[in-house]
């Protein structure tokens, strides 16, 4: 059951490459970034970043270089059944929230491990929100909506829980203004 008074914040980290991937290597989920906000209160209850190792593909060292994220860190980390075992059991049932369609990336990466998704909850896509709200006609990145709400980016960019944290944050920013 869902519980009305959480919303968790979700970022993720995918493999990737300069230019096309390699023969043979796609694209995968190698880490999650989460951010678990009591909504009633505007308060972060917890936050954990998971790591994930990649089946077919490597961590390039242009992905090092975006992410921070090294390929000895990918191989000591669980695969994505693991993770999602382990997230479905320390966050529960939640509605959840990305910046963009990140459901569909956990999706077809969870179709293709053969594993059930980790938010059973109602997912929200807060970049279109934020952009109806605001009646913008283009898609906003994370960084100018935090702008636009007198929010400085916190953390390193391309970091899956300094995103989350920074999306937590403009929820946050939006809800007292709606308040």
């Amino acid at each position: 059951m869902s519980k009305y008074n959480r919303m968790l914040f979700v970022d993720v980290e995918l493999t990737c490459w300069e230019g096309n991937a390699p023969a043979g290597e796609v694209s995968e989920l190698m880490a999650f970034g989460i951010v678990d906000l009591k909504t009633d209160e505007l308060k972060i209850r917890r936050e954990k970043m998971f790591f994930v190792r990649p089946q077919v593909s490597t961590i390039s060292p242009f992905c090092t270089t975006l992410t921070g994220i090294t390929p000895k860190e990918a191989e000591a980390a669980p695969p994505l059944p693991d993770a999602v075992r382990t997230i479905r059991k320390t966050f529960g049932q939640s509605d959840w929230c990305a910046w963009g369609r990140d459901d569909l990336l956990i999706r077809e990466s969870c179709e293709r491990a053969g594993v059930e998704l980790p938010f059973p909850g109602c997912f929200h896509d807060l970049a279109a929100q934020v952009r109806s709200l605001l009646g913008l006609t283009y898609r906003l990145g994370l960084d100018e909506a935090l702008q636009r709400f007198g929010l400085d980016w916190e953390g390193p960019p391309h970091d899956a829980l300094a995103d989350a944290k920074n999306l937590a944050r403009l929820f946050m920013a939006l809800a007292r203004r709606l308040r």
